[in-house]
């Protein structure tokens, strides 16, 4: 019971699948999902670590897979955060507001990930109109409950000039 709330713990935070391949008492992760996507993320992947100059590029076509699913822009953050190149992502997402899809989802996810990396950049002033924008976008088609709103509160309250 031990090893499987273990399991449970780093497959919550996120450990990699090397340590979470170590754990006692646990199958082989499976693979990751076969198709365009994956291998696609897997390219990005690569480019961002490698600090090369197709990564803006392949950045751009796993974005413009899917705009309006909230999984890309994870994924975006992940591989970005992963080799500390958050400002790279911050001026992509910023780069895409002009031209992003006009509807809710993609222009809300744009807005809430640019306030995200905004305030970890510790761009505060910034990161407000993102997420007052990611709002007014999101609530059109998010349940009040999603978890975006929480983050949104959250900038909102932390992007708040004081006095």
């Amino acid at each position: 019971m031990r090893a499987a709330l273990l399991v449970v713990g780093l497959l919550l935070a996120g450990a990699p699948a090397s340590l979470r391949a170590q754990t006692p008492e646990t199958p082989p992760p499976a693979a990751a999902p076969a198709g365009p996507y994956a291998a696609l993320k897997s390219e990005v992947a690569v480019a961002v670590a490698a600090h090369t100059p197709q990564a803006p590029a392949l950045t751009e076509r796993l974005y413009r897979l899917n705009p309006n699913d909230e999984q890309v822009y994870t994924d975006l953050m992940g591989i970005y955060e992963a080799e500390s190149a958050a400002p790279a992502l911050l001026a992509f997402f910023n780069s895409r507001l002009p031209t992003a899809l006009p509807t809710p989802k993609a222009q809300g996810y744009l807005h809430l990930y640019a306030g995200i990396l905004s305030m970890q950049l510790g761009q505060l002033v910034d990161a407000r109109p993102h997420f007052v924008q990611a709002k007014t976008q999101l609530r059109k088609v998010l349940k009040p409950n999603d978890p975006a709103f929480r983050i949104i509160q959250q900038g909102l309250g932390e992007g708040t000039p004081r006095r």
